[in-house]
């Protein structure tokens, strides 16, 4: 079978190969395990697979754990985020939860999370390195509303802007009782950016809920993100 990211990074003239939680662009396997869902490791083969889905209980700590490795050294990874959506296709999912952890070039690290549903709370990203390449990061948070089953997509990025997304089908849900006792963060009644291009609406001319920005993904997807990580994306030109 012919490896995904082979031809995606093919006319790349710089080090383009994007940290990985398993395998290169050639094929060579360079993490086990590189995926951990509440204890449960699963082994990362292709960049769209199906997993078994995982059921979270409103209330519980969660955790998802990430293996990422990075050719160029620990201290070369930039960005790493996991997103718990609804996944047709990459022009056509819709983000229930998105959680980022970034990594400055001078070692500081923070995270940044992105919940207008409020489905989440008590958030926490934890990343360690473990040896030159290796980088074990940890996303804890407490589920506080039930989600049916939802593709997991894991983003990464390093210092030569080299990215990798990996889209886990079917991999999560959540069960239980909602929790009232949570906030959600406050929004206007906006439909999502891929909804509005649906809808007849240009990707640049797509309405952002209040507080979030619009860009224009490389690939012409348009996306609402804050204004901290719209910043970073232009930076390392990942959007328009």
């Amino acid at each position: 079978v012919a490896n995904a990211y082979a031809s995606e990074n093919a006319k790349c003239s710089r080090d383009c190969e994007a940290p990985t939680i398993g395998v290169t662009d050639s094929g060579q396997r360079v993490i086990d395990n590189g995926l951990a869902i509440n204890g449960r490791t699963f082994e990362v083969d292709n960049q769209i697979q199906t997993n078994p889905t995982m059921t979270f209980t409103t209330g519980n700590t969660a955790k998802v754990k990430l293996m990422i490795y990075e050719n160029d050294g620990v201290d070369e990874l930039r960005h790493a985020s996991i997103a718990i959506t609804d996944y047709q296709d990459d022009k056509n999912q819709n983000d229930k939860v998105l959680i980022s952890f970034d990594q400055t070039f001078d070692g500081m690290q923070s995270f940044e999370v992105m919940d207008a549903g409020g489905y989440v709370k008590d958030v926490n990203v934890k990343a360690t390195q473990l040896d030159q390449w290796r980088t074990e990061v940890v996303y804890s948070f407490k589920p506080v509303k039930p989600f049916a089953t939802s593709a997991l997509i894991t983003e990464m990025w390093d210092e030569e802007r080299s990215s990798r997304s990996n889209v886990f089908l079917n991999a999560v849900k959540a069960t239980g009782k909602e929790i009232a006792d949570v906030t959600p963060v406050k929004s206007s009644n906006v439909p999502s950016p891929l909804f509005q291009v649906s809808d007849g609406i240009s990707p640049h001319q797509v309405e952002c809920k209040k507080g979030l920005e619009l860009v224009i993904r490389t690939t012409g997807v348009p996306a609402c993100v804050y204004p901290f990580t719209a910043d970073k994306l232009r930076a390392w030109g990942l959007v328009e």
